[in-house]
């Protein structure tokens, strides 16, 4: 966290959102990166995160649906941002080791989720591993409010309840999850805790999966 506040810092347009400060450090445990590595950051955003992967000696594209900011100048390297939708990617076949969806997933219409993961899961080469995270609820269906300082609002994009999740992420065909998945919250003290940090009671949950092969 140290490292990506201080590229922030040097790179103008560039941000590290406050969720992400768990998230990013906990996808880069689980994607296991050695050596140099094809990676997609799927739903980028002007996060630095893409930059950080890039100074690490991996090959990066950035995926978003508007890029307006071509960000790793200010810090010597290159990463491909391509303007794109999660449900029809701009690559080929197998084009990547590693996929990040980092907190992105949530954002789509269910209609479109199926699309989206069927489409992550086409850009990585057997065997590549896709981590995710998404906000979790523990109802879905659930009426929630961000409850700031300055404003209130309903949220408008989805989170995931464990009904959910399963549905469209754990049992994907031709995906299979790394390691096990914890989902027990003690719902109480996150509801408290996340109003005070983020204005709204969720959680994160990070799921890494693993491309079968001949999927």
């Amino acid at each position: 966290l140290e490292v990506l506040d201080a590229m922030v810092a040097r790179e103008p347009g560039s941000y590290l959102h406050p969720s992400k400060r768990w998230e990013y450090p906990w996808a880069l445990e689980r994607a296991g990166l050695e050596g140099e590595q094809r990676i997609l950051d799927a739903g980028s955003g002007a996060s630095i995160f893409p930059v950080y992967l890039a100074s690490q000696g991996h090959r990066v594209s950035a995926v978003d649906v508007g890029v307006e900011r071509r960000l790793g100048a200010g810090h010597g390297v290159r990463v491909e941002y391509v303007a794109g939708d999660l449900t029809a990617l701009p690559f080929e076949d197998a084009a990547f080791d590693v996929a990040f969806c980092i907190s992105v997933i949530e954002h789509l219409p269910e209609a479109r989720i199926d699309l989206a993961m069927s489409e992550l899961q086409r850009v990585l080469r057997a065997g590549g591993r896709l981590v995710l995270t998404t906000d979790y609820y523990h109802d879905a269906g659930a009426e929630i409010w961000y409850e700031g300082p300055d404003r209130s609002f309903r949220v408008d994009w989805g989170v995931f309840d464990e009904p959910r999740l399963r549905r469209f992420i754990l049992e994907v065909p031709g995906f299979h999850v790394d390691g096990a998945i914890d989902l027990e919250v003690d719902w109480e003290q996150t509801v408290r805790t996340m109003r005070r940090f983020h204005g709204y009671p969720y959680t994160s949950v990070g799921v890494a999966l693993v491309k079968e092969e001949g999927s």
